[in-house]
């Protein structure tokens, strides 16, 4: 319009032009010719003037449109459109104003359901990084302007359940192993053979049934299952009850069957999500069997565990021991030199068996290096180092996580023995120095594992690192190749003090290598006397004992004083010496340790699982005996904690024995 106007006025000049020229050339009276030039200019400016006011109204009347516009579009967007904006008052944070689309959500019957409460929690989520938020069925994702003191929020519920739905689709693929197979159809003719898979395999295909999943039978002893995350889930709400099913109904049989899975989601690949799986599995399996572990294909994904609630049962066989010597023996043979550590504090069984290691590094002429900080020692190996006086040719291979750190090569190899966990090494900046990494523990596997061990023999049945580890020597030795009597006396007491004097954990196999540790020269009265029990260090277990309470009828809690520090060594001969009383049957004993951590000493005689427990507390053990070190907590805070984790696992710990 404007252009039409400009090009109008140009016109207009032109012709005026046009029509002086032709005055001037055709009008001979001067006067006639200004008279008529100056009506003519006249007439163009009031044209022009004209034009001009055209112009200005045109523009008034579109900024008057603009504004119409504009105040329209600002009313839908407030009104209309689904979009939620609050603003609040920035020292009270209270609302101040709520579009409609706000009031939807947050007024109801007239009342502002929206508090200072509220609007601080979505200012704090806010800074934190997170945009979320529920109100009742609906999500929404919301965004802070503290600038403007406004909160901005829309629904993405419909975007947030097809998010949802595409999670539950992915595939998930599970493995099912039957425990003790072998063992117990070993002396089963084919007809009770044929009797106990059609047992299993109608209990496992019953089950799977019910979620409407794909499986196949492998082979008599193993499942394979594909599945949605969705049909896992429902899975694990009943806590994959298939486990306490399968195990009752084999009781009924008397058969000792249970079953292991091992079961992983969301890999980039199948392949990827298969393998992981498979190493779920193969925890289950090192953690003692009879539970599930789920995991999803991620690097730093957490495995789930479920079941678990019986003990170990000895799975082993001597063909494994001998083909862990056999892989262990050609791991040394290409190692420069060997470091042998236990875990932080360590006890009788951690100092058996990594001198135990060391003399089976000899074995094979290779030099072998026994990591200890004497700044962490208890009484036991207190003792020991002083009567390492008399040995020193076995004393001499101790030495420091310093001098550790000066020794290393390139191609050492660290043996972590009775731990897996790499924190709970002597030395953590240590063990971060090896690529080299085997595993010798008899403890159930944890979440924290090393990542790429050369070699990882964890046996959950047997009764300690100790007796592993002697097991390794017996196969190696020779008429040439002996156990020094001091090193097996010390693997024979780390062996009584796991065992509680043969007492608990023990199997046929623990007392064939206790003879074989006999036969090798180990001493009785030393064992007795390194494990024995000074004047002071019973008064302080007599001061905890003390401090006992009862939790239920056969549990009790001990906790220690905030300002009084015990060694881990104490704490658990409170443990046990509670046990031996008539009718306890668990014992927790809570005390600040000499590394200021809150350490908590689990035990039982076999009628309730201490190890559930403790794992719920993010330690871990065995099903008799369990612990768990709390950092950044005072003893009432972890008593607290404990409570609360027997009072919300009561039954399962009572029904992990039936």
């Amino acid at each position: 319009m404007e252009k039409n106007r400009m090009k109008r006025i140009l016109g207009s000049v032109f012709v005026l032009f046009l029509l002086e020229v032709m005055l001037y050339f055709f009008v001979s009276n001067k006067y006639f010719l200004v008279a008529g030039l100056l009506i003519l200019n006249v007439v163009l400016v009031n044209w022009i003037l004209y034009l001009i006011k055209k112009m200005e109204i045109s523009n008034t009347e579109k900024i008057r449109e603009a504004s119409t516009i504009a105040e329209q579009s600002l009313d839908y967007a407030f009104n209309e459109v689904s979009v939620g904006i609050i603003n609040y008052d920035p020292v009270t944070k209270e609302a101040k104003w709520l579009n409609p689309f706000a009031e939807g959500i947050f007024q109801k019957d007239g009342q502002a359901l929206i508090s200072p409460e509220l609007i601080t929690t979505y200012v704090s989520l806010a800074e934190k990084g997170k945009d979320i938020f529920k109100v009742g069925d609906n999500v929404y994702r919301f965004n802070v302007d503290e600038k403007q003191n406004t909160i901005t929020f829309r629904d993405i519920t419909e975007e947030s359940n097809l998010y949802q739905e595409k999670i539950e689709m992915q595939t998930a693929i599970g493995i099912i192993s039957v425990d003790n197979y072998d063992d117990i159809t070993d002396s089963m003719d084919d007809k009770q053979v044929s009797y106990l898979n059609s047992f299993i395999t109608t209990m496992v295909s019953d089950w799977l049934d019910e979620y409407q999943v794909f499986y196949k039978r492998l082979n008599a002893e193993r499942y394979f299952f594909i599945a949605q995350l969705e049909d896992i889930r429902k899975m694990m709400e009943t806590k994959f009850q298939i486990l306490d099913k399968v195990r009752k109904e084999a009781n009924d049989r008397e058969l000792a069957i249970t079953l292991s899975m091992g079961i992983s989601y969301g890999g980039e690949t199948l392949s990827q999500t298969g393998n992981i799986a498979q190493t779920n599995l193969d925890t289950a399996l090192v953690r003692g069997g009879d539970q599930v572990v789920v995991k999803e294909a991620k690097d730093n994904a957490k495995p789930l565990f479920y079941g678990g609630r019986s003990a170990s049962v000895a799975k082993r066989t001597r063909v494994r021991s001998r083909a862990m010597s056999t892989a262990i023996q050609g791991i040394l043979s290409e190692a420069s030199d060997v470091y042998i550590m236990g875990h932080r504090f360590p006890d009788m069984d951690a100092i058996g068996s990594a001198f135990g290691m060391a003399r089976l590094v000899r074995f094979h002429a290779k030099e072998a290096w026994i990591v200890l900080d004497k700044t962490e020692s208890i009484p036991d190996v207190d003792r020991v180092m002083e009567e390492l006086e008399n040995y020193p040719d076995i004393a001499k291979q101790i030495i420091t996580p310093k001098e550790a750190m000066k020794r290393k090569k390139e191609s050492s190899l660290l043996i972590m023995v009775d731990y897996h966990k790499p924190s709970l090494s002597i030395s953590q900046e240590l063990y971060e120095q090896f690529a080299k990494v085997v595993i010798i523990d008899h403890h159930r596997r944890g979440d924290e594992f090393p990542a790429k061990p050369l070699l990882s023999y964890i046996e959950s049945s047997a009764s300690s690192a100790s007796e592993l580890v002697t097991e390794l020597i017996e196969y190696q030795s020779n008429a040439q190749r002996r156990l020094d009597k001091f090193e097996a006396t010390l693997l024979l007491s780390g062996i009584v003090v796991d065992t509680k004097s043969f007492s608990v954990r023990t199997t046929a196999r623990t007392f064939d290598v206790a003879s074989y540790l006999r036969t090798c020269g180990a001493d009785s009265s030393l064992v007795q006397y390194l494990l024995s029990s000074d004047l002071t260090s019973y008064l302080e277990m007599n001061s905890l004992i003390a401090r006992s309470e009862y939790v239920t009828s056969d549990t009790v809690i001990v906790s220690g004083s905030e300002e009084k520090e015990y060694n881990s060594v104490t704490a658990a001969k409170t443990a046990d010496t509670l046990l031996s009383m008539v009718g306890i049957n668990a014992a927790f004993v809570i005390t600040k340790r000499t590394d200021k951590q809150i350490g908590i000493s689990a035990r039982s005689n076999g009628s309730i699982n201490v190890q559930l427990i403790m794992e719920n507390l993010g330690g871990g053990g065995h099903f008799t005996n369990a612990a768990v070190q709390l950092s950044g907590v005072t003893v009432a805070e972890a008593k607290e904690q404990l409570l609360k984790v027997i009072h919300q696992n009561k039954d399962v710990m009572y029904e992990s024995t039936s």
